[in-house]
């Protein structure tokens, strides 16, 4: 009996009943790849030629233990904020601000979970632009208290109420011509 009842819990998780049969290590879409790494911390790729995925993205750092809200045309952040996002994260090509040159680099963060402060999660922010550019920005705030609004940060600056080391925004190329 406890043999057939495992075959059967075995089966159901194959087929995603259970949920994702997905394995610790990477996970690959078309706007970003997020991979775990052996220390603890998880690398994020974003792939600048793509829509951004951001219900994806919430789900896929939640697997990794990673407390985020994505959101896509909106952006939350909170007053006061939670301290200690340049332990949660860091940035290659390095900056709080950055624009993805025409080249092709694809910026990557790096999130370390065990540096998260009690009650605060990562907000992602996800804008497409009319210019056909995309803008994405990131910032922790207190998952209890915080707001949501339906315009871009200014992406030459931190957002209000956030200073340069508490914050991350990038400013890329979209899908065909722009991100080409």
């Amino acid at each position: 009996m406890a043999g057939a009842a495992a075959g059967t819990a075995l089966a159901l998780g194959l087929t995603g009943v259970l949920g994702p049969a997905r394995t610790p290590g990477t996970i690959r879409t078309a706007s970003f790849t997020l991979l775990s790494n052996s220390n603890g911390t998880a690398t994020l790729t974003i792939n600048p030629k793509e829509l951004f995925d951001s219900a994806a993205l919430q789900s896929d750092l939640a697997q990794y233990g990673i407390p985020a809200k994505a959101t896509s045309g909106s952006f939350c952040t909170s007053d006061p904020h939670p301290p200690g996002f340049s332990q949660v994260v860091s940035f290659y090509p390095a900056g709080p601000r950055t624009t993805t040159p025409q080249s092709g680099v694809q910026p990557t963060i790096t999130i370390d979970p065990s540096a998260m402060p009690a009650g605060a999660e990562l907000s992602f922010g996800y804008f497409q632009l009319s210019s056909g550019q995309q803008q994405a920005d990131l910032v922790l705030i207190d998952s209890s208290s915080y707001t949501c609004t339906s315009g871009p940060p200014d992406p030459n600056g931190p957002p209000d109420g956030y200073g340069q080391s508490d914050s991350f925004g990038l400013l890329y190329g979209g899908p065909g011509p722009a991100g080409s």
